[in-house]
């Protein structure tokens, strides 16, 4: 509690805050601003303020137009009263505190929101090194870091956070000896969890740490431990089937697993060319009278995947839909499979692209001879349970103000084991392609799926939420209802294209790109930004070469970089700003320029200390102007080291020396 000083700023408060001048005469615009922040919460302020209820007003409004001239907080991680008390200049003006933020760039300037407090700050501090070690690859230090956190840091769940990670780290570089390593730091995280629901993710990397050291007698054992001790979870069923040795002997434990999270069974067919082509359920009650959902499923060389995800699709207990399957000039009998299906049920129909261009060149295609009132994807390699669409459609049916909504999923090997290692523990997780959505208000004001090789999906998620509102897109606890393949040939497993619950090298510069490019219309750009053509030469924003639909030719013919700049790029400021009007500049004349990050470990970068400053950003040009990539091969006639820079991490992309131009 605050004392005296703190009632008298609030009484202060309540007199000046409400008189913000954007509040006053542009509250649709206010409310557009902050609502992009991270830190308004709209149910979490609902429930804290009983009495928001009452007036009918919508939070957010509340908030700006009452809430703040209370002391109130719009959110978790945003205290109103001591963001005043570190800026009076703000309450002397009559500004609202956290539009001051925003229009400030506070979280660029590293400014605090809140007061200090060791217990509530730990995962912040624990994930800042985490960050390090898996985004910006800080192997060494970061790992130095996190286990100085684990033994001495102030907080127990900031040393139960990092011996986790820890332990998460030595699972993913698999083997016996890293997976003996994880274990003894799980001892040490669970010794220091300060409750019942941590000790319940820990428990689950621990049977998978005694899974991958091949000791399932172990792992038996530690299963019966966390049962006693109540630590059990439908998750953690999940992972004690790795401990037998056949798919049937795994199948009652998934089967416990579902229903854990109230979801019927499932079992297997007599035959199949492996145990997770064999997946099958029992057939629901069909629901025949809904709208028409378009189920848009991209395949290249799927001839022998691609049953499997048909099967699960004409097993959906809702039963009005249209499949499209776009096939990606397979060289394989991808076709034939699907026009065999197609013989057989007329939803099923096979669309062929004349020319290879990735998943979504392909689904866009798709998207334009849809007639679906709600459109939503599948894998070609995936299995979904039969309830999997109607679950979604009958939330969408309840609330016709969401655009579009996700269910669950777990990871299996083709053996139905599951060795999938995740940062948090758990293994049901939300299913990006899972995303539902409504055609019509969609469609009009985004257009369609980015078409770079991969990644969009997730994109596109996040453009609907920028375009229509965190809350227009609703992630649903639904439990597992798609079974995603586990495959090596998979793009989400390649050491330069691959995501392993962390965003490095192409995929995170992607992210940061489209990022920079959805907050567009903060910066006074058109209002049709965010609406894409679907055309692969008309590119919103930059990305990585490699991400390109014509990547092969774009990489074969790539000229040579004049000018390869090196340097820690994420601090804004002056000397940001003439390194970018220099660039621009050089540009402009005719040079190609390659930026290398080479980011220096401490002190802390502004902003989240990870991406790029807006200053360089805004003159990358994906042509004269490239940020280089993990994976990149590129030949420089010149190279420039930037004071300051630092050693970079381990996603570094390859520079070859070129002859200089005659």
């Amino acid at each position: 509690m605050r004392g005296a000083g703190a009632r008298g700023l609030m009484e202060t408060t309540m007199l000046t805050v409400r008189d913000d001048p954007l509040v006053r005469h542009d509250l649709a615009k206010a409310c557009h601003i902050v609502r992009r922040s991270r830190y308004v919460h709209g149910i979490w302020y609902a429930e804290t303020y009983p009495d928001v209820a009452l007036t009918g007003m919508d939070p957010l409004e509340h908030y700006l137009t009452i809430g703040a001239a209370l002391g109130r907080n719009p959110g978790r991680d945003f205290d109103t009263l001591f963001y005043l008390e570190q800026h009076p200049e703000v309450l002397a003006r009559g500004e609202n505190p956290l539009l001051h933020y925003i229009r400030e760039k506070g979280a660029e300037k590293g400014w605090p929101t809140q007061p200090p407090d060791p217990e509530r700050d730990a995962p912040k501090r624990v994930r800042a090194v985490r960050d390090k070690l898996l985004m910006l690859g800080f192997t060494e230090e970061a790992l130095k870091d996190l286990r100085e956190m684990a033994r001495s840091d102030p907080a127990a769940r900031g040393r139960a956070l990092a011996a986790r990670d820890l332990a998460v780290w030595h699972l993913r570089q698999r083997g016996p000896e890293e997976a003996a390593q994880a274990l003894g730091w799980l001892e040490a995280a669970r010794a220091a969890a300060p409750d019942l629901e941590m000790r319940c993710q820990i428990a689950i990397s621990e049977l998978l740490a005694h899974h991958l050291a091949g000791d399932p007698e172990a792992g038996r054992a530690a299963y019966a431990r966390l049962a006693e001790a109540g630590e059990v979870t439908p998750d953690t069923l999940l992972a004690r089937a790795n401990f037998e040795t056949t798919a049937e002997d795994r199948l009652p434990w998934i089967r416990a697993m579902l229903a854990g999270y109230g979801l019927p069974g499932v079992d297997l067919l007599p035959e199949g060319p492996t145990p997770y082509d064999r997946l099958t359920a029992p057939a629901p009650p069909p629901v025949t009278d809904g709208p028409l959902v378009t189920v848009l499923l991209a395949a290249y060389e799927a001839a022998a995947m691609i049953p499997t995800a048909l099967r699960s699709l004409q097993a959906q207990s809702w039963r009005n839909l249209e499949i499209l399957v776009i096939d990606d000039r397979s060289p394989d009998d991808t076709c034939a499979v699907v026009e065999a299906f197609a013989a057989a049920d007329p939803r099923i129909r096979l669309i062929r692209m004349e020319q290879n261009g990735g998943a979504y060149v392909a689904r866009n295609r798709g998207l334009d001879e849809a007639r679906g009132d709600f459109i939503t994807l599948h894998d070609a390699d995936d299995w979904s349970h039969p309830l999997k669409i109607e679950t979604q459609m009958r939330h969408m049916a309840q609330t016709p103000g969401t655009m579009g909504c996700t269910s669950e999923q777990v990871r299996l090997q083709e053996d139905l084991s599951c060795v999938k290692v995740r940062g948090n523990g758990t293994l049901t997780v939300f299913n990006t392609s899972s995303f539902l959505w409504r055609r019509d208000p969609v469609q009009g004001a985004l257009g369609y799926w980015d078409t770079v090789r991969y990644g969009a999906d997730n994109e596109f998620v996040r453009r609907v939420r920028t375009v229509f509102g965190p809350a227009s897109i609703q992630r649903l606890p639904t439990g597992p209802l798609s079974f995603q393949r586990e495959s090596e040939a998979s793009v989400t497993v390649s050491p330069v294209t691959g995501v392993d619950g962390y965003y490095y090298g192409v995929r995170k510069e992607y992210r940061d790109a489209q990022l920079y490019h959805h907050a567009a219309r903060t910066r006074g750009a058109a209002e049709g930004a965010l609406r894409y053509s679907g055309d692969p030469a008309e590119r919103p924003f930059p990305v990585p070469a490699m991400m390109r639909p014509d990547r092969a030719a774009r990489l074969k013919a790539r000229p040579p970089f004049d000018l390869v700049i090196e340097g820690d790029f994420r601090s804004p400021g002056p000397v940001m700003e003439a390194l970018a009007a220099q660039l621009a500049e050089r540009a402009a004349q005719g040079m190609r320029i390659g930026l290398l990050e080479a980011n220096a470990y401490a002190p802390e970068a502004a902003g989240d200390g990870l991406s790029i400053c807006p200053e360089l950003r805004a003159v990358i040009d994906g042509e004269r102007i490239e940020l280089l990539v993990y994976g990149d091969e590129v030949c420089a006639r010149a190279r420039h080291r930037l004071p300051g820079a630092g050693p970079g991490g381990r996603y570094r992309p390859v520079i070859h020396e070129a002859e200089a131009e005659p």
